[in-house]
C-alpha cells in the first residue's frame, strides 16, 4: 500500500508472495510437459532468451 496499491491488491500480492515462498506454486507433476508436448522451458531459460534476443 506504501506504493500506492490499493489495500486490496496488495493483500492478494503479499499472500502471493507468502505461498512463493512455502513452495506452494512448485508444480512438479510434469503436465505442462505433457500439454504442450515438449520440455517445458525453464525460468533461466526462459530470461536468458529474453536478455540474449535482439530487441526486435
Amino acid at each position: 500500500m506504501g506504493a500506492g496499491l490499493p489495500e486490496g491488491y496488495a493483500a492478494i500480492l503479499a499472500d502471493s508472495d507468502l505461498g512463493i515462498a512455502r513452495g506452494e506454486l512448485l508444480v512438479t507433476s510434469g503436465d505442462l510437459s505433457t500439454l504442450i508436448g515438449r520440455p517445458a522451458t525453464t525460468m533461466r531459460e526462459a530470461v536468458q532468451a529474453a536478455v540474449l534476443s535482439p530487441a526486435g
